[in-house]
């Protein structure tokens, strides 16, 4: 009804035997030695690039598919093999991971691998196979499912068997969507992250229909999920889910992330207006009460607490995530605004508008510690409802954010840790999304210990015979998030190159080559005996590079480079057209 066609079309070609149609819905085929299926489909929806609505054209979408066929009708199939595989290896290859000079070639089949995991019959060396391929395995996902201007990655992916999924198979943004593209950075597939950001551009018209509409405010707004058409109003009936309104801070730091990555500036012009458009609806949302700005009405997904007198709701005023994710993402718009020297504005007026979003940020509360020496999720210090929550959203300052860190805050930091450790002791994060966030935690904690035992938690208690994260319901954001976490053990960027910062006990001898840290700077590690042998560092930029830890040597074509030492560690000068051998 709302105007979408779509079209879809075989063609079967056989070797020897025949090829009947059974049904008219049935393709039997009889004595072939071989066949060969091609399949195109595509539909009418276009998206628009710019502030217009997406639309429907009047194109057959069936004419599309046919064109798309008639281009490799004719070719063969080792022709068309070549051509994948040619694609593939060109993403895949940017990165290897080997522990202690695995084969790469299987050892065992996999089932049997993840058999001898659970039932402690393995050998180490079987055991790292098998953590090496589950880490490789989630870059395979991101290359096979997430493509330059394709749909992104949803609940499941690509791999939904279900005509009626669960949830539908959306977006789901408080955190699964974001979850399926931490690794795309590290993991250097910055590309592949860049239907995140066409469906924020999906988003924008909708979500400012929704805020003026549904709020009488400025700017565009979306809620906790969202779909393929970039629809923003409120979904579901579940109220620790459906009025939270932090989506567009979250998406948007996405935007910020991946240009911290790549240094793409075209990357930030183009998304400037709908990151505006979020700022203004949080200035309008935000209300001022004795001297701070508060969210309200708001949630911590999807947590509920006790009131005092015994009942609970998950309906709150400013909880810890709210205040963490708008204190990034203004820091964000106010370092994107010099970055690109808003051309929407005059040089006179720029600095009254990152003034004003300072002023924001200096009345948002402050993050608390509670008489448990957790970090606080709520602004009063109430009895969770569910102690075993698996969403931490009061830890994304830990990660995916990084405002509490080891450097600037210390405390919060050890407060962050009590957190986590109170969830787990109350069974939180069996397996799924919430295990794979705590490994994202425990590297960021610089804990090698509990990262070790949660990754192999991950593939026991969370895996299916075929890799794929299906403990208790099917969801690809297990796989991509513990992929990411494994990833964060090995290198961290967000206070500086952080060598094996949280490297899992078990992985005495290993090399991983092709990590990406912000600033674009590509990296190959080396470890023996859990200790670093030797970093490699292909600079992104011209500049100073900061590296995190004890002072190694610098060299470069042979020669010493000078080193500065710094707060936390060193710093030298590097050029984009080198290569830097870091070494103890």
């Amino acid at each position: 009804k709302n105007g979408l066609k779509y079209a879809q079309q075989l063609v079967v070609k056989n070797k020897g035997g025949k090829i009947s149609v059974v049904d008219g819905t049935k393709l039997k085929v009889e004595d072939a030695d071989e066949i060969i299926v091609l399949m195109s489909a595509a539909t009418n929806y276009v998206q628009c690039m710019d502030d217009s609505y997406n639309y429907f054209s009047q194109e057959d979408p069936l004419e599309k598919v046919q064109a798309t066929l008639h281009k490799v009708a004719d070719k063969k199939y080792t022709a068309l093999l070549a051509t994948h595989q040619k694609d593939y290896h060109s993403l895949y290859d940017r990165m290897r991971l080997n522990l202690g000079n695995l084969p790469e070639a299987p050892v065992a089949p996999t089932d049997s691998l993840l058999k001898g995991m659970d039932e402690n019959t393995n050998s180490e060396q079987e055991n790292q196979y098998l953590e090496m391929l589950y880490f490789q395995f989630g870059r395979y996902l991101i290359v096979s499912g997430s493509r330059q201007d394709s749909a992104p990655l949803n609940l499941q992916g690509i791999w939904n068997a279900e005509f009626m999924p669960m949830w539908d198979s959306k977006y789901t943004i408080n955190i699964n969507l974001q979850m399926n593209y931490w690794l795309s950075w590290t993991g250097n597939l910055t590309r592949l992250h860049e239907p995140v950001l066409d469906l924020l551009e999906t988003m924008h018209e909708p979500g400012k229909k929704t805020a003026e509409v549904m709020y009488g405010m400025r700017g565009m707004v979306c809620h906790h999920n969202t779909d393929y058409y970039g629809d923003c109003a409120p979904q579901d009936v579940y109220m620790a889910s459906t009025p939270w309104v932090m989506g567009g801070a979250w998406m948007g730091m996405h935007v910020w992330e991946h240009y911290l990555y790549t240094g793409d500036k075209d990357i930030l012009e183009r998304m400037y207006p709908v990151l505006k458009d979020i700022a203004l609806f949080y200035e309008d949302f935000l209300i001022e009460v004795d001297g701070q700005l508060l969210t309200c009405p708001a949630i911590s997904p999807e947590n509920r607490y006790y009131l005092p007198d015994g009942t609970d709701t998950p309906l709150c005023v400013s909880p810890a995530m709210d205040n963490q994710l708008l204190r990034e993402f203004f820091g964000a718009c106010i370092e994107i605004q010099r970055i690109l020297e808003i051309v929407q504005f005059s040089t006179a007026k720029l600095p009254a508008l990152v003034r004003r979003r300072a002023v924001m940020i200096a009345k948002l509360p402050k993050d608390q510690i509670g008489s448990e020496g957790q970090l606080m999720e709520w602004k009063q210090d109430y009895k969770e409802q569910c102690p075993g929550m698996g969403h931490v959203s009061h830890l994304y300052a830990v990660y995916p954010g990084c405002s509490i860190n080891w450097k600037d805050t210390k405390e919060l930091m050890e407060a962050a840790k009590i957190s986590l450790k109170r969830r787990r002791d109350h069974g939180a994060g069996q397996n799924g999304w919430p295990l794979a966030w705590q490994i994202c935690l425990d590297a960021r904690f610089k804990d090698g210990r509990s990262a070790d035992q949660y990754i192999r938690r991950m593939l026991t208690d969370s895996t299916s015979s075929s890799l794929l994260n299906a403990g208790y319901v099917f969801q690809i954001d297990g796989n991509l998030g513990a992929a990411a976490g494994i990833a964060e053990c090995l290198l961290q960027s967000h206070l500086g190159l952080d060598f094996l910062p949280a490297l899992p006990v078990s992985w005495k001898k290993g090399s991983c080559r092709g990590l990406l840290a912000r600033g674009g700077h590509e990296v190959d590690l080396y470890w023996e005996n859990s200790s670093l042998t030797s970093a490699v560092v292909r600079p992104g930029s011209d500049g100073i590079i900061n590296v995190v830890g004890k002072e190694l040597s610098v060299i470069c074509k042979g020669k010493a480079v000078k080193v500065t030492g710094t707060e936390t560690g060193f710093s030298f000068e590097a050029s984009v057209t080198e290569e830097y051998e870091l070494k103890p």
